[in-house]
């Protein structure tokens, strides 16, 4: 299963986003918090205030209204409606009760007389001091601030005064603070994601440089530049890829020190295997030689034939020496320009004496038509041929057809060979340009051929392919053709 990517710089700010958001969020509740705390504490202590200053007063209209000074009720209902004429606080009711909770004197006269003896009243009452609580307004969504304050002089206990104000105002307030304080959270959470992304880019714009530079790196391609030095982690981590790609070019070097090592010695086994077949074919123009040598020896008269004869013999000899050397040369590429129709004439000349022993028969077809010119190194295209042609030589059936054939492509020259054996198995057609892999029984083959076939191939920048089944197997070699190539340079 493919793991879904995700870049740093991405989780970067996603992590930073989650950061700024937690942090502008506690901030944003502690500070409306602690505000809506203060702005309680500072209405309670606008209502204590209040509530202390006529508390003396209350008393004294209390006490003159028992010894019958003044009027009964007439000076109480004059402070409570001072009380409800407030203009600082938002004054619900006030009343004043007396030491048994009765009411004395209400802002609503329909309450004068009723008994009081809620939790707030009676403590103010019994204990003598102020007490303060909060409730929900009955029917409403808003509170109320309920205030009792005692009425007591000289130990003596008078009643109390009460006073419910309503928190509206505060609330609204609050909403308006709640709304400030968002609209600043959301600004410092845009600022802070807007830095947050800065910071991701710029530490992901190298890492991202440095991972372009990574891909691009291969076999072909192991000296790329490195990005300067840098005092950090990602400078840390450069300086291990340099010296990763310092460790990869002497892989490299080893290992075409291998392969050299590895097509010489194909080149020489290639070599033996075709060695009585080039016996075979220096003793034909040789005794041709002598032959003709006899007949000059004998003064027949026929001496302009026999010198014509022995000159084809010789040529003959000389090009079968002149292609083994070729083919023996060093395993650096020596490209050559080379024209198709004669590479082509050659190679198969060279194939039909490499499988002289072998009972097959060797059909040649050159469709590369009209002939052009092509830049190979001929020794090694010819040894990636003869070594497919003895693998298809030994999986051939007796008296089978092998076929060498060229033709053109877009691009590219191709050469492929062709037998009638029984084909590749299906489990190592994955396996077969591996090195040391070989299907034939111990002592018959080293498991190099095909790998050295594809390293040649590849060192032209070409490819090499097949195609098996029962009854037919056909390797392909494709070469790439130059640009002069491409445009049609003709013979």
């Amino acid at each position: 299963m493919t793991r879904r990517f995700i870049s740093i710089k991405t989780q970067f700010v996603l992590i930073a986003m989650l950061m700024v958001a937690l942090s502008s969020t506690l901030w944003g509740v502690f500070a409306w918090k602690t505000e809506r705390n203060l702005l309680y504490s500072n209405l309670e202590n606008e209502g204590r205030q209040m509530l202390t200053s006529l508390s003396s007063p209350i008393i004294n209209a209390l006490v003159y209204e028992e010894m019958g000074v003044i009027e009964e009720g007439g000076l109480l209902d004059n402070f409570i409606e001072e009380i409800m004429k407030n203009s600082t606080l938002k004054v619900v009711s006030a009343f004043v009760t007396d030491q048994n909770g009765k009411v004395l004197a209400h802002n609503q006269y329909t309450e004068y007389g009723k008994q009081y003896d809620d939790l707030l009243t009676r403590t103010a009452i019994t204990e003598g001091r102020y007490q303060a609580s909060l409730q929900k307004q009955p029917g409403q969504s808003g509170t109320l601030l309920n205030m009792a304050m005692p009425l007591h002089i000289y130990q003596k206990s008078w009643g109390a005064l009460r006073v419910v104000v309503s928190t509206a105002p505060l609330e609204a307030q609050l909403q308006a603070l709640a709304r400030r304080i968002a609209a600043t959270s959301l600004a410092f959470f845009l600022l802070g994601m807007a830095a947050s992304y800065l910071i991701g880019r710029s530490m992901a714009r190298p890492l991202q440089r440095l991972s372009e530079i990574m891909a691009s790196v291969s076999t072909d391609n192991l000296l790329v530049e490195l990005p300067p030095d840098r005092p950090d982690e990602i400078g840390k981590l450069q300086e291990s890829f340099r010296t990763m790609l310092e460790r990869l070019r002497q892989s490299e070097a080893e290992r075409k020190r291998a392969v050299t090592q590895l097509v010489q010695s194909e080149k020489l086994a290639s070599l033996g295997k075709i060695v009585a077949g080039v016996a075979h074919e220096v003793n034909n123009p040789l005794g041709a030689i002598n032959a003709s040598i006899y007949n000059l020896e004998q003064k027949s008269g026929n001496q302009l034939r026999n010198m014509e004869i022995i000159k084809q013999g010789v040529e003959r000899i000389e090009r079968i020496v002149r292609q083994l050397s070729d083919f023996s040369r060093t395993a650096s590429l020596e490209l050559q320009p080379l024209a198709s129709e004669g590479f082509f004439s050659e190679c198969a000349e060279f194939s039909r004496v490499a499988l002289k022993r072998f009972d097959v028969e060797l059909v040649t077809e050159d469709r590369c038509a009209p002939a052009l010119m092509l830049q190979l190194d001929k020794g090694k295209i010819q040894q990636v041929l003869l070594n497919l042609l003895f693998n298809a030589a030994q999986a051939s059936p007796l008296r089978g057809i092998i076929r060498l054939s060229a033709q053109l492509t877009p691009g590219y020259y191709q050469l492929e060979v062709e037998d009638q054996g029984s084909g590749i198995p299906p489990e190592a057609q994955r396996t077969v340009f591996d090195i040391f892999y070989t299907t034939k029984h111990a002592g018959e083959g080293t498991g190099i051929g095909l790998a050295i076939c594809k390293s040649i191939v590849e060192m032209h920048g070409g490819t090499i392919t097949f195609s098996s089944r029962p009854g037919k197997t056909v390797f392909t070699v494709s070469l790439p053709l130059t640009p002069t190539e491409n445009g049609n340079e003709l013979l």
